[in-house]
């Protein structure tokens, strides 16, 4: 016994309940996991969905401000309706473009945009190209973490989650 009434050997955890714990707190890591990654993939593709309208709004804003037609398109590494490797937001033709902002791809986010081409937007906000834009985790396409950005041709943007349609 020592000067409070405890026994030496009584004092902190033995090697066996150390183990327990440990194994224990390994099997709830493991069940927790699966469901962080899915959060983290919802969250990737929210964040490049408000990239997108972001980059819709800064378009439609410099059109105004401007008072020319500016044009939002995929990066030259995209076909058809695929704009998974970014896109740009230019202003001008020909010799005279001038690249007002370009954004970098997520290559764990797939885009898709319903109709092939560039989108642009006229001094007044109207848009012709535009509609739907579906994105999803690259590698899966569970239907709960698809994020659909809806563009009217009055240029108004809205996001949809976990649906495919606007």
């Amino acid at each position: 016994m020592d000067n409070n009434g405890f026994c030496a050997s009584e004092r902190g955890f033995t090697l066996i309940e150390m183990m327990v714990v440990i194994v224990l707190m390994a099997v709830m890591l493991g069940l927790a996991l699966p469901s962080f990654n899915g959060h983290i993939e919802r969250r990737r593709v929210e964040g490049m969905a408000r990239a997108l309208m972001a980059s819709v709004s800064d378009a439609r804003a410099e059109a105004a401000r401007r008072g020319v037609k500016v044009t939002m398109q995929q990066r030259s590494e995209c076909l058809g309706r695929d704009w998974s490797c970014g896109w740009e937001t230019l202003v001008g033709s020909g010799e005279a473009v001038e690249i007002l902002k370009r954004q970098d791809p997520d290559g764990r986010v797939a885009i898709e945009k319903s109709t092939a081409g560039a989108m642009s937007f006229d001094p007044m906000g109207h848009s012709t190209g535009g509609g739907r834009f579906r994105l999803r985790p690259a590698d899966s396409s569970g239907s709960s973490k698809i994020v659909v950005v809806c563009l009217a041709l009055g240029g108004r943007v809205r996001l949809v989650r976990g649906s495919d349609s606007c």
